[in-house]
């Protein structure tokens, strides 16, 4: 018989589950943490960017960096997703960037 225990909502489920979640958990916190320091580098590239007159999209370094990301995956069947999640987060810093240069032509 699986073990089981009570979840925070009281509801029964079986350990392999907690344990589960509780390692996507893990794994969501140093996502985050890493995420967080991915934004700070993507300020100093907007501050080089803006230096340089350089515009924030940059076709060629996108596909590059989707390129690599996927060639990391050793999974052929999460490498299509690998590539959508790199492309939402570079997306997102593209917005940043974008969000940054107007905060700074408002000052």
């Amino acid at each position: 018989m699986m073990e089981t225990n009570e979840n925070d909502s009281g509801a029964w489920q079986p350990n392999e589950l907690t344990a589960a979640r509780q390692q996507i958990n893990d794994i969501d916190d140093q996502i985050v943490k890493l995420l967080a320091q991915r934004f700070e580098a993507v300020t100093k590239v907007n501050e080089a960017k803006a230096a340089a007159n350089l515009p924030i999209m940059d076709h060629n370094r996108e596909d590059q960096v989707l390129d690599r990301v996927t060639s990391m995956d050793p999974n052929p069947g999460t490498k299509l997703y690998m590539r959508n999640i790199f492309a939402t987060i570079m997306k997102n810093s593209r917005d940043y960037q974008d969000y940054l240069t107007k905060t700074n032509q408002a000052h």
